[in-house]
């Protein structure tokens, strides 16, 4: 249980407490009666249990570049998703989350980022060695986490390892009495930043502002707009904040977890449920009797028994799953939010006083609320059975495994919905003061009934491994593991897709100094041919512990550890992409046009070639190179770091050099694609208790470009700025901007310079873009539009924070951050200031911040404004490129731990905390979130922060 007795202990003496896997603890000892002592894990234990492919390993004989990271560390959202913890918790992992919708707010991530352009990007998830998803378990049921990131780590996955692999292994049972661990969450949450737009008077003044700057008619009566500023009558000149129409202020989420956790030496079980409920943050009218708002809840279970049959011959059996019911307005958010961007707010209110719902192109409040609501539901059930069986009666260290997993996922919805009576905008009153209305649409009173098509997927898994581990004469070990595995899984497509294959791991240390290991995969998918199916992943790497040789016992009090490790490798991916299930195969069309035939007129149907078969087609294929090192000082502080280069071939892509008088109807595709991708990362951390105070601090960065080094460009763009060759995958495109005309670069008439460019694009006046003529022709126009430079995606993840705890309490801090990362803002009509005419597009409250006569300054945010489309601004260019780099507070948590004289006798552990989450946000770019997934700060469901009550007890 953890407790000592210790006698004639001098004060001022230091008492150390250790434990295998743990951090070690110094208490300096003032006369105390009661001590406690809480020991956290250290990571760079040498006896520590790494997970790695297919297995574990000591920490010591890791020689791949595996990071693990204990479950309690990701608990630091009010989400429900494991995917938006990993930005900045772990090194090698870049995650972002672009929107906040519930239900729909996982994050992308990548492990060292994208090293291909066309195929599937996303890491291998396996949940207890079977493939599934990250998003589809509560934090509760995790025991570990590792990422594997280079070859050494991955190679053994063969087909499915390009990406990298992330392994999670569920909670397992203990030697122990039942123990019970309860949490309950409440969270109030709200957006972390919403656009800022001006009022209705100040939009239509600065929309006639510009019809004077170009001698213009009025577009708005000075009157109306009097009248509008001053509230005269809302309903005939409204102004209505469209934003603040669809949305409140904050909503709720809940969250409670129950975990039992016990058993004997014979049988050991372990039980986790877990219920998360979900409010969001879009208004519904209470006036109807059904709720169009959006509420989520969602149900974990998992069940894991370990059972000893014999003392040699082991059973496990997993079963878990969820159920979950997502309710919300029957249309799409995300339009629902592009609605509120493009209603300007005079052109009518939400809804009258009277009932009545005033409509003009859309109204966002009407169609959120007006027009019924959908129900999805979501539910999937996964099992494990495994047995265990060592065979030391053979040879000692011999040991077999036979595992079968059946998964089943089923999603169905129910739409109940209905249109609402529209009338057009009122423009007066009667004589007794009723607003004059005309019915636009005539809706209906009652739902409708539409249940969509139900949608299922289930996938098989077996495996059987012989493993051996086994050490002679305390100096030499020996491990060696032949896996065999097969996959199904089947989603009505064609046929199921399957994966088939032989793994296999031998590796060999000398006296803990040095280490080699040699992993093959040797697996394939019946996506391809026959004959070509399969292939033969190897990987290599070597270790030096250098800090256990006999020359390092000077400085081994200052440098306790120090590991060197390089790996060299391949493994594959067969989700080449381009939509092609079984690209191999030439197909036909016979939806092609038809014939008419006869005098009866008959029609016949046509059947032409449809895709060309790829006679060679194979997956893609990734060579990874990695050196890293590993380094502990005074038994506290820990840096490790990594570097790595990533070749990518054999990317399936269009042929874009075929011409068309060849004759193929359709593009032609080739494994011909080549890319790399190269970086760094680095983590340190620190944990000392320094008197009575705990403290515990890390950081860590990322940092992956990409390059693509071959990809079959058009004879007229090769070399050129149109280029894709030598840029970054999804790089920026668009328009190299200068800086802004001035009255310099005009003639007395108004026309250009003959010494500059001449615009094709629009007729430009000075505040307006100047463009880089990219070719040098002359001209301005599409030819000289290039890759930029910058990805959405960004390059460079960090996080650093730490614990401090003292008598109790304790306080923690994480921050977050991205880097390198941009985003083209705009590329709408309706996004400049008055480019939508007041017909469409709110105007940001940064509209002043812009180019004037009165201000022809280079340094603003807008150009020139138009009273409509300026067909030269609105494109793609690098004066819209902004820098989408920031830094977040994404968790603060302060907490109390009861003293065990609160709690004995009812409970072991009881601690209380408020957290917070997303509290701040510091960037450069201002107007909306910088992660968000938009382009003009609507168009996505906003991201959201919180503040978290909780409390958990252990009995």
């Amino acid at each position: 249980d953890g407790s000592f007795e210790m006698d004639n202990v001098d004060v001022g003496a230091t008492l150390t407490a250790s434990f295998l896997g743990m951090q070690s603890k110094d208490i300096d000892f003032q006369g105390q009666v009661d001590l406690m002592v809480v020991l956290e894990e250290r990571a760079s234990e040498l006896s520590e249990i790494t997970i790695v492919a297919y297995g574990a390993q000591k920490k010591e004989s890791v020689v791949g570049a595996i990071e693990t990271i204990r479950p309690e560390a990701l608990a630091i959202t009010s989400k429900k998703n494991i995917s938006n913890t990993l930005a900045g918790k772990l090194p090698g992992i870049i995650a972002v989350t672009r929107s906040g919708e519930p239900g729909y707010d996982q994050s992308n991530f990548w492990i060292r980022g994208l090293s291909s352009f066309s195929g599937n990007t996303t890491p291998l998830v396996l949940v207890d060695g079977v493939q599934r998803s990250l998003d589809d378990m509560d934090i509760m049921e995790v025991e570990s986490f590792s990422v594997l990131k280079d070859a050494a780590a991955s190679a053994m996955y063969g087909v499915r390892g390009a990406n990298g692999v992330i392994l999670i292994n569920t909670r397992r049972g203990k030697v122990q009495k039942p123990e019970v661990y309860a949490k309950v969450e409440h969270a109030f949450t709200a957006p972390t930043q919403l656009p800022k737009f001006i009022g209705a008077a100040d939009h239509m003044q600065l929309l006639n502002d510009l019809a004077i700057e170009e001698n213009k008619t009025l577009y708005y009566d000075p009157q109306a707009i009097a009248y509008t500023r001053s509230g005269y009558d809302p309903e005939l000149y409204p102004d209505v904040d469209w934003i603040d129409a669809i949305t409140k202020p904050y909503a709720f989420n809940d969250r409670v977890n129950l975990n039992v956790n016990g058993g004997t030496e014979i049988l050991r079980y372990n039980l986790t449920a877990s219920y998360y409920h979900e409010d969001g943050i879009l208004r519904e009218d209470e006036s109807l009797p059904y709720s169009t708002g959006t509420n989520l809840n969602r149900y974990n279970l998992r069940a894991n028994v370990d059972l000893n049959l014999t003392k040699t011959t082991s059973l496990r059996f997993n079963v878990g799953g969820y159920l979950q019911k997502l309710r919300k307005h029957s249309g799409s958010s995300n339009w629902i939010w592009e609605s509120a961007f493009l209603r300007p707010p005079m052109v009518h209110p939400a809804r009258y006083a009277d009932g009545k719902i005033p409509y003009e192109r859309e109204n966002p409040w009407a169609r959120l609320t007006q027009y019924g609501y959908t129900v999805i539901s979501n539910s999937k059930i996964e099992s494990l059975f495994a047995v265990e069986q060592k065979l030391d009666f053979f040879t000692k260290g011999l040991s077999t495994r036979l595992s079968f997993s059946f998964d089943n996922y089923s999603v169905s919805t129910l739409t109940r919905d209905k249109k609402p009576d529209l009338y057009s905008p009122a423009t007066s009153r009667s004589d007794e003061g009723e607003l004059i209305l005309e019915q636009r649409e005539a809706g209906s009173e009652f739902l409708n009934y539409y249940k969509g098509s139900d949608y299922g997927d289930n996938q098989t898994y077996l495996e059987w491994m012989v493993n051996y581990d086994r050490t002679f004469n305390d100096d030499h070990n020996v491990s060696a593991l032949l896996l065999y595995n097969q996959r199904s899984y089947d989603n009505g497509d064609i046929q199921p897709f399957r994966n088939q294959g032989l793994a296999g791991r031998a590796a060999y240390s000398y006296q803990n100094k040095y280490i080699g290991e040699f992993n093959f995969g040797y697996n394939g998918s019946e996506n391809f041919a026959k004959g070509q199916r399969f292939g033969f992943f190897p990987s290599v790497a070597l270790g030096w512990l250098v800090s256990e040789e006999d020359f390092w016992a000077p400085v081994a009090n200052t440098i306790d550890f120090l590991k060197l490790r390089a790996s060299w490798g391949k493994a594959g991916n067969d989700q080449i992409g381009a939509g092609r299930r079984f690209g191999y195969l030439t197909t036909m069309d016979t939806g092609a046009a038809g014939y008419w035939y006869g005098s009866d007129g008959a029609y016949r149907g046509g059947i032409t070639e449809g895709e060309t078969g790829v006679s060679n087609l194979t997956w893609e294929t990734v060579t990874k190179m990695n050196f890293g090192l590993e380094l502990s000082f005074f038994r506290a502080l820990r840096l490790q770091a990594d570097i790595f280069r990533e070749h990518r071939e054999n990317i399936f892509m269009e042929r874009r050099t075929i011409p068309t008088q060849t004759g193929f109807l359709t593009t032609l595709w080739a494994n011909i694609g080549e890319a790399e991708n190269r970086g760094g990362e680095v983590s340190l951390s620190f944990s000392k208790t320094i008197g009575q105070v705990d403290v515990s601090l890390f950081a860590n960065a990322t940092y992956a470009k990409n390059k693509i080094t071959y990809i079959d460009t058009p004879p007229g763009q090769q070399g050129d700025h149109q280029d894709q060759t030598g840029h970054s995958i999804n790089e920026l495109y668009g328009y190299q901007a200068l800086r802004l005309y001035t009255d310099d670069d005009f003639n007395p008439d108004g026309t250009l310079l003959s010494t500059l460019p001449q615009n094709e694009l629009a007729t430009v006046r000075p505040g307006d873009i100047m463009f880089f003529d990219w070719n040098e022709d002359g001209l301005v126009n599409e030819k000289d539009q290039g890759y930029v430079g910058g990805t959405i995606d960004p390059r460079l993840v960090y996080g650093f924070g730490g614990t401090v705890a003292f008598h109790g309490f304790d306080f923690s801090v994480f921050f977050q951050g991205m880097g390198d990362t941009y985003r083209m803002i705009g590329g709408q009509s309706y996004f400049i200031p008055g480019s939508g005419m007041g017909i469409q597009g709110n105007i940001y409250d940064n509209y002043t911040d812009r180019w004037t006569p009165d201000n022809p300054s280079q340094n603003v945010f807008w150009p020139r404004l138009s009273y409509d489309e300026n067909y030269n601004n609105i494109p793609n260019s690098t004066w819209w490129k902004k820098d989408m780099s920031f830094l977040r507070l994404r968790q603060v948590e302060l907490g109390y731990s009861f003293p065990k004289a609160v709690t004995k006798g009812w409970a072991k552990m009881m601690r209380v905390y408020v957290s917070g989450e997303n509290l701040l946000t510091f960037s450069k770019f201002k107007l909306w979130d910088p992660e968000l997934d938009t382009s003009t700060g609507l168009f996505r469901y906003p991201l959201m922060k919180s503040v978290m009550l909780g409390v958990e007890v252990t009995f």
